[in-house]
């Protein structure tokens, strides 16, 4: 969890002025604010808290929506290889077939090779 805080003060003869960030990855309010909060307007702790409950469902329900779409990319990724991999075997075994046995080979390899470096560039590159 991290968290990161700034206080930046300005005094002048007319006043001070004060301006408080803070900054967590947490969903969880400090303790320490809500007091303070709770200080001078008490009916807004039950506010805030309801608010952060809100947020924190939403972040997981993106969260979850987002895994789902990395998911479905991954498996339609997969079955499109394979269909390439299908059609480069089956070009090359028709050829082969007609008398081409070399082109055949040929072309069945360098569909099987390319996807294998497809998959091992892409693997590599994260």
């Amino acid at each position: 969890m991290s968290n990161r805080s700034t206080t930046v003060k300005s005094n002048r003869r007319n006043g001070d002025l004060t301006v408080q960030q803070h900054e967590t990855d947490s969903p969880i309010i400090p303790v320490a604010q809500l007091e303070h909060l709770n200080s001078f307007k008490p009916d807004a702790v039950d506010w805030v808290i309801q608010q952060t409950q809100i947020e924190a469902e939403d972040r997981r329900a993106e969260n979850k929506r987002i895994n789902t779409f990395v998911f479905i990319e991954r498996i339609v990724g997969q079955v499109f290889a394979l269909l390439i991999g299908l059609a480069g075997i089956g070009g090359g075994a028709y050829v082969a077939v007609n008398g081409q046995a070399w082109a055949g080979a040929m072309i069945a390899s360098l569909a099987i090779g390319g996807l294998a470096a497809v998959f091992l560039t892409g693997r590599a590159k994260k």
